[in-house]
């Protein structure tokens, strides 16, 4: 016996186009199938993760911006709101500081040292914050917030990018 006869006939059973489109429809619906069932798996464990009750209070936030133009230092004002998208927010500067910029450079035998930069300057920003708690994150308004993330520090006039090294919440 042949496996495929002079019809074309797998085996004189069935023909080898028939068997491939009848694999190829059986394929096509395993994998909607897969899709249909995945995408319900993944309904459902998202409906239950949606639920995070948000808490309101207040923190302290330090920020660094680290070596900027001394212009730019110098533009931003202690009690400046902060700003979200075009919104004043009730957040505001507490305190800035201006210091001389500080970063490494390898010196001539080749050792990382820390030197003073000859023009610019690192602000330290602390802010009092009206937060939100969202589960395990502090949110700024659509910010959050967490020691080592980069944050926006945005005013009417000012946006300057910073890097969170301080939070204490005061009120919860």
């Amino acid at each position: 016996m042949k496996i495929v006869d002079q019809k074309g006939k797998l085996f004189g059973i069935i023909n080898i186009v028939d068997l491939i489109l009848i694999l190829l429809i059986i394929a096509i619906a395993w994998a909607g199938f897969s899709k249909i069932s995945s995408h319900e798996k993944a309904t459902e464990s998202t409906s239950q993760d949606e639920f995070v009750e948000i808490k309101y209070g207040e923190a302290i936030i330090n920020v660094k911006i680290p070596l900027v133009e001394p212009v730019m230092a110098g533009s931003l004002h202690k009690n400046d709101f902060l700003v979200t998208g075009n919104t004043l927010t009730k957040s505001y500067i507490q305190d800035i500081q201006i210091k001389d910029g500080v970063y490494e450079k390898t010196s001539s035998d080749g050792k990382i040292v820390v030197a003073k930069h000859p023009y610019k300057k690192d602000v330290y920003v602390t802010i009092h914050g009206y937060v939100t708690f969202e589960g395990a994150t502090i949110k700024l308004d659509k910010q959050t917030v967490r020691v080592g993330k980069t944050f926006y520090v945005k005013t009417r006039t000012t946006e300057l990018v910073g890097v969170v090294t301080g939070v204490e919440i005061v009120k919860e």
